[in-house]
């Protein structure tokens, strides 16, 4: 009973000591970030981690608690965009994890642990500061590139830098304002020598469906730009690729265009699994709006939005309580 007590022990202590390396090797992946966005005159303004999320709303910082973010921060690049390095964007946190990964390897060799308890610990922290330095976690678990992906994607072309660019730019207008309606119409443009094989080029084509959405625009053209892009889907990270399937998904709907591909991809046992892992709100989401436009139920839809908006409240997800008030509004006219 006594070793087991010894063991349940060191457990806790070992359990502690990876809630503390994680803690402290998020802090100083931030101050990485801190430090190379003051060099290229970039301006913090959201930093989310640990079910806190601290963004500058408005000229003003606002504490929130989404429950569902991986820890990150954004930042609003210069206005000149000469001053822009993609490489400090991807590298500047986990350049001081590895940084610090180097010195704990230098000050492990210079010690002697007399209690193995404390080698162990030493260890985690070693271990936490290689993953955040490599950016493996939470990145792959999430859905999201690690940062050599991003890298590699942006230097693939000047479209694909310039698509880097403009969606970091999209980003922090987005937390800033709420939306991307107030983003400089001259980055609204598709660039034409970046292939649609590019992530970041896919990402700044959803960014000129989301512009265009906000300022009226005709959705069927809109969509009709999108779907050019189609064939470059299974390229995409997994999150991104669940994103832009719920977009393209929902505002076919939305407008009524039942197309044999839409409903097909709608009901694809591939492409549920993947929102209901990537975009798990928008399932209510997407339900409503089939069970509205292709049954012709409209009291079945306004019971689904009811119940995924009690869940985006409770998660606190801003993005998504809109949408589903948006829908509400169209499925009751």
């Amino acid at each position: 009973m006594q070793v087991f007590g010894q063991f349940i022990a060191t457990v806790g202590w070992l359990g502690l000591a990876l809630v503390a390396s994680e803690l402290g090797a998020t802090l100083i992946h931030w101050l990485g970030q801190w430090v190379g966005f003051r060099l290229i005159g970039a301006r913090i303004v959201r930093i989310t981690g640990f079910r806190l999320q601290l963004s500058r709303v408005r000229g003003h910082w606002k504490l929130e608690r989404p429950l569902t973010r991986h820890p990150h921060i954004v930042a609003a690049p210069s206005a000149d965009a000469k001053r822009f390095n993609h490489a400090i964007y991807c590298f500047g946190g986990g350049l001081f994890n590895l940084l610090t990964v180097m010195l704990s390897l230098i000050t492990l060799n210079q010690f002697k642990f007399s209690f193995d308890l404390w080698l162990f610990a030493f260890i985690i922290w070693i271990w936490v500061n290689t993953l955040k330095a490599v950016q493996l976690l939470p990145m792959n678990l999430h859905g999201y590139p690690t940062a050599g992906q991003e890298f590699r994607q942006a230097r693939e072309s000047t479209a694909a830098m310039t698509a880097a660019y403009v969606t970091a730019c999209a980003a922090a207008v987005k937390v800033q304002t709420g939306s991307v309606r107030d983003l400089d119409a001259s980055m609204i443009v598709m660039p034409r020598d970046g292939g649609n094989r590019n992530y970041l080029v896919v990402r700044q084509a959803w960014l000129i469906l989301e512009w265009g959405l906000q300022h009226g625009l005709d959705t069927s053209e809109l969509l009709a730009g999108l779907s050019r892009l189609e064939p470059s889907f299974n390229t995409l990270p997994p999150a991104d690729l669940a994103k832009y399937l719920d977009a393209t998904l929902y505002w076919n709907l939305v407008t009524n265009h039942r197309d044999p591909q839409i409903i097909a991809w709608y009901q694809d046992d591939g492409v549920q699994q993947l929102l209901r892992r990537y975009q798990p709100l928008a399932h209510y989401k997407l339900t409503a709006v089939y069970e509205w436009r292709v049954h012709q139920q409209p009291e079945q839809a306004l019971e689904l939005i009811g119940k995924g908006l009690k869940i985006a409240q409770r998660l606190h997800d801003e993005e998504e309580i809109a949408w589903l008030k948006a829908l509400r509004l169209q499925v009751t006219a």
